[in-house]
């Protein structure tokens, strides 16, 4: 390098990116786009922070976490050299994964984790600060260290006594030994540490720490850098099978986990469900709603799906549906399926630890596993099988500073086979797909049975699955359900302003075959009893066309709990208000029917709805490639020439004065600081500020410099 050529450093490397090169670190590195930095001197700062180094190198899978720690612990390599480094002792050719070193480090290169001059690869100091202390397990180059062949012969005079203790420190060369600052010879040691320091195989670092020099380590190991040689790779996923019968086994599920949906729905509005003081759901409650929904743990999947999706809500004191679980009922079957998929993505729940208290004590967490495991779902072809212990060490290979639970991972898996992502142990089409041609047209008609039931032959429309709720109780769930008519369900009906006449027209259009003579029979006699006392608003009135129904209401408790008088010999004067009637009238066992002022039978109001904040979508991010064109468009206004900045430096050295400067420190944040300048170096300034202290600051860090 010639006197006046400028060495390379971080911040020389990003203020010669071009537009493409720019864009790409943006993309990589995105903490250096958000917030929108104002010039490259900015990027560069934040490049070079503790923060964004961490986050890109956790953002590195294993194959090139390898390549940084192979070069962090060999020093500058070329790309063959690094390529041999990390065949040494393995059966692998470098030739044959040449290819993939070169990817891996130009991904490290226009990260600027990594930097080239002369065609040498070198880590930034900073980044070696993140990687563990001793990168690939070695130690630092020793001060005087020993030819391959006195190795050998050393560790053949020490002998196997000394053996278990090399191969302990062989991978992580440090260990704790008390007074490890002995003085002992060959003839003198009596142990497998004194022995090894006797021949020189282990060195005192301190009066309580020993380490197993660089030399020894590699050749205790055979000249391999890992102990097992890093695959550019993730492991493989088996060939795919039976495609098409897996898909079809995936959307059948997919529609049952509608058609469960719904089902919850329906039983969180028909059930009084207590919000704990936790903000949870009763478990008792949460078992009732649960017992028709589905069995096991996978009722606890679909509750979590609808909390996380904002389709029920806690209301004061009760759970209910909202206004999305209305519109959700009424989309289409595909729109219904991918509302599930999208809230799955964000249960606060941890997976395996779902229950009634809906409780969310690391949402980050669970919703980073689901990510991951739906991120390697999406890797893999239809049909492929989906083993957890293939899913956790993909997960591995690409988070390798996580700890990966095959526990968790299973559990992400079930909860996929209960949406239909995973069916028969395979992955589906349904993990990605954004349309599915193949679900089934929605009808009106059902089977109407003797035995009181009646049967869905398929997905029922909107309209047609409403009615059908109204008049009967769900017996099943699938979407061939089952539900059965009593006479709950239809005085339910009637109590909501449906006639008898309108019921059997109902059943009349949606029967596939004649109505059974039994409906009739039931209709007829809840009709009959239906409507025999009548409410009326004055506080309440009551009409009773039974004299002896009249008795009995005054006879009653209820006289006393909502003031009945007599005021004819067949109408009754309440006091409270006729809601509260309607309900003690029922639970004397009669079938009351409401009327306003005028007489007239009214219609049950719309049911109560919880009200619930949205899942909030992710924001919008910049987009990398209209970045680096502003910041290139800016760079003469934006980014301080270096040469001019380390003259100015150098200037201040020599006159001693006392000078303001504006640098970001490791957080990221700009701090401003009056020093004097003590020496400039290569990349780094040495500072004395002003009320004291001593501060070693990098030249890329300092964004402005004035004399004071």
């Amino acid at each position: 390098m010639s006197a006046t050529e400028e060495p390379t450093t971080l911040a020389s490397t990003i203020r010669n990116l071009d537009a493409q090169s720019l864009s790409r670190l943006l993309t990589l590195r995105p903490d250096l786009a958000n917030p929108i930095p104002k010039d490259l001197a900015e990027v560069s700062s934040r490049a070079g922070t503790h923060a964004s180094i961490n986050a890109a190198i956790s953002s590195l899978d294993r194959w090139r976490l390898s390549l940084l720690t192979a070069l962090a612990a060999q020093g500058d390599l070329s790309l063959t050299e690094l390529a041999e480094a990390l065949c040494h002792g393995w059966p692998t050719k470098p030739e044959a994964i040449q290819a993939d070193i070169a990817d891996g480090i130009s991904d490290l290169l226009d990260m600027v984790l990594v930097l080239e001059d002369s065609g040498r690869l070198h880590v930034i100091q900073i980044v070696t600060t993140h990687l563990s202390g001793y990168p690939a397990g070695l130690a630092p180059v020793s001060v005087m260290p020993m030819e391959p062949d006195k190795v050998t012969e050393r560790l053949a005079e020490a002998g196997p006594k000394a053996r278990p203790v090399l191969e302990r420190l062989m991978w992580s060369p440090t260990g704790h030994v008390p007074n490890a600052r002995r003085t002992v010879t060959p003839a003198t040691a009596t142990t497998p540490v004194e022995t090894a320091l006797a021949h020189q195989l282990l060195r005192p670092l301190d009066d309580d720490t020993v380490i197993l020099p660089r030399e020894v380590s590699l050749a205790l190991r055979g000249n391999r850098l890992f102990a097992k040689q890093p695959s550019p790779t993730p492991p493989p996923w088996p060939e795919p099978r039976q495609t098409n019968l897996v898909n079809r086994a995936g959307l059948g599920t997919a529609l049952e986990a509608v058609s469960a949906m719904s089902a919850l729905l329906e039983a969180v509005e028909r059930h009084n469900c207590a919000v704990l003081a936790n903000g949870g759901l009763a478990k008792r409650d949460a078992r009732i709603v649960l017992s028709r929904v589905a069995s096991g743990d996978d009722g606890w999947v679909y509750l979590a799906l609808a909390v996380a999706g904002g389709l029920i809500g806690a209301d004061g004191r009760s759970w209910l549906p909202t206004p999305l679980a209305d519109r959700w009922r009424a989309d289409s079957l595909w729109g219904q399926w991918v509302s599930l998929r999208n809230a799955w993505r964000h249960i606060s729940q941890l997976p395996g630890h779902l229950d009634n208290t809906l409780d969310a004590s690391a949402p980050a967490t669970a919703r980073a596993w689901r990510r991951l495991v739906h991120r390697e779902l999406h890797s893999a072809e239809p049909g492929t099988p989906i083993e957890t212990e293939v899913v956790a060490n993909r997960i591995r290979w690409r988070q390798p500073g996580t700890t990966v639970d095959d526990s968790l991972v299973e559990a992400v898996l079930d909860e996929c086979r209960v949406l239909g992502m995973v069916a028969l142990d395979a992955r589906t089409d349904l993990v990605d797909a954004h349309t599915c041609a193949d679900m089934p047209e929605r009808t009106e008609e059902v089977i109407l049975q003797s035995d009181l039931t009646a049967v869905a032959p398929g997905p029922l429309t909107p309209d047609t699955a409403a009615d059908l709720a109204l008049l009967a109780d769900r017996e099943s769930t699938g979407i061939a359900g089952v539900r059965r008519f009593n006479r709950s369900s239809l005085r339910r009906a009637l109590d909501a302003g449906w006639t008898g006449e309108r019921v059997r027209q109902w059943w009349a259009e949606h029967s596939l075959g004649d109505v059974p003579q039994s409906l009739l029979v039931l209709l007829d006699d809840v009709v009959r009893d239906h409507g025999r006392v009548s409410v009326a608003a004055a506080g309440a009135l009551l009409e009773v066309d039974d004299p002896a129904a009249v008795e009995a209401i005054l006879r009653s408790p209820l006289t006393t709990d909502v003031g009945l008088r007599r005021i004819g010999p067949q109408v009754l004067v309440a006091q409270a208000e006729p809601d509260q009637v309607l309900a003690g009238l029922r639970q004397l066992g009669m079938s009351p029917v409401a009327r306003d002022a005028y007489g007239d039978v009214f219609s049950a109001p719309p049911p109560p709805r919880a009200k619930v904040d949205l899942p909030a979508s992710s924001a919008p991010q910049t987009d990398p490639e209209e970045l680096a064109a502003s910041l290139l468009d800016n760079k003469g206004r934006g980014f301080s020439d270096r040469r001019q900045l380390i003259a100015q430096l150098h200037q201040a050295q020599q006159n001693g004065t006392w000078m303001h400067i504006e640098r970001v420190v490791d957080d990221g944040t700009s701090v401003r600081q009056t020093v004097r300048i003590m020496a400039v170096a290569a990349g780094a300034v040495r500072c004395v500020i002003r009320g004291g202290g001593v501060v070693i600051v990098p030249v890329s860090r300092i964004t402005s410099c004035q004399t004071s």
